[in-house]
């Protein structure tokens, strides 16, 4: 097992955020290992490889725009990173700008790429909308 560092953790996310900005499910897809386990949420079961990330990443691009997004890193163990997450975009269909508020739980393979990905997050619509 390949220990992760905190430089690459924080590279990857560089990335998942850009991918998220540009809307480009194929680049986010190609983060995670092809038979990667995404968990969108605790409660249901995980999407599972690179196809199935490419399809859910690419329901998003068509959803949502105007998308941007911090991090901050909070550990990094092994082949593991915890990081907090925040995205504000505006959905398409409601016109309204919302925030996102995610904890991450990233598990890395040898090559760098994502084998287990789990996502905890909160979502607010914001007052306004858009337009």
């Amino acid at each position: 097992m390949k220990a992760l560092t905190v430089e690459a953790f924080d590279a990857w996310l560089d990335q998942y955020s850009r991918a998220s900005r540009e809307n480009d499910a194929r680049a986010s897809a190609e983060l995670f290992a092809q038979d990667a386990r995404y968990y969108e949420s605790p409660f249901e079961e995980p999407l599972i490889g690179r196809e199935a990330i490419y399809r859910y990443w690419r329901q998003g691009a068509e959803t949502l725009t105007d998308k941007t997004s911090t991090h901050e890193i909070w550990a990094v163990r092994d082949n593991r990173g915890i990081a907090r997450w925040q995205s504000h975009f505006v959905n398409n269909q409601s016109s309204r700008r919302a925030a996102l508020d995610c904890v991450f739980l990233v598990e890395f393979d040898d090559d760098g790429l994502c084998r287990v990905f789990r996502e905890w997050w909160h979502l607010q619509v914001l007052d306004s909308k858009v337009g």
